[in-house]
């Protein structure tokens, strides 16, 4: 590779947050080998987490389980101080509270801390692009999440999506990327980046995962559904 492109990339702050000190290394190090991230901390525990926030990092690794407390209270410090930064959990949790407690607070996706290095730096840049990289087990946690909302009404202060807002939804929900979700509804890129944000505005949340888990609560999509159907 050239180094002058090397260099022109956009460089990425991050912290790695973790209790489990071979594991934050190896979090560490996948990013500092990337070459595009700077590595602004490690933390081993929500107090040291929620320092490193401070510093306003573009990206944020978090364990949930962590010695003094629950990592969901450095995402949630995140999104007050840094509304755009993005949260990726890697935890070894995958029970249905943690999913879901993760993404109320705001995360960005959900892996698994078996998930292979290679897979693990791609997720993150799949992150920094606007996805929401989510390991199949935690997915199947927020689908029995919708079927046992099913059961309920909507909620009468329920924000109101256009049929179109609603199709971009379930297709995030799906896993999609943006450039699938732009080929698949007809349209550009930027609009699929102009619904978002209005849609973020309707649903009063800040990220792609606050999006779906808050349309799929207020029962706005559903996932057993064909978008466009």
């Amino acid at each position: 590779m050239n180094p002058d492109s090397a260099s022109a990339r956009q460089r990425f702050s991050a912290i790695v947050v973790d209790d489990d000190v071979i594991l934050r290394r190896r979090l560490s190090c996948i990013l500092a080998g990337a070459g595009d991230f700077d590595v602004l901390g490690e933390a081993g525990s929500v107090a040291e987490g929620l320092r490193l926030a401070e510093r306003s990092p573009q990206l944020a690794l978090v364990d949930l389980g962590l010695p003094d407390g629950h990592g969901i209270e450095v995402i949630a410090a995140l999104r007050v101080r840094v509304p755009e930064a993005k949260a990726l959990v890697i935890s070894v949790f995958e029970d249905r509270a943690s999913v879901l407690g993760a993404f109320r607070a705001g995360a960005d996706g959900y892996l698994l801390k078996d998930t292979p290095d290679d897979q693990v730096l791609a997720h993150v840049r799949e992150t920094l692009a606007g996805e929401t990289p989510i390991s199949a087990r935690a997915a199947g946690h927020l689908l029995s999440f919708v079927r046992a909302e099913q059961r309920q009404q909507p909620t009468a202060d329920a924000p109101s999506l256009s049929p179109r807002e609603k199709e971009l939804l379930q297709h995030l929900a799906r896993g999609l990327a943006r450039k699938e979700v732009a080929r698949e509804m007809g349209i550009s890129h930027f609009t699929v980046g102009e619904y978002l944000q209005s849609i973020y505005r309707k649903l009063s949340v800040n990220s792609r995962g606050e999006a779906v888990y808050e349309a799929l609560r207020a029962r706005l999509i559903d996932l057993g559904k064909t978008p466009g159907g």
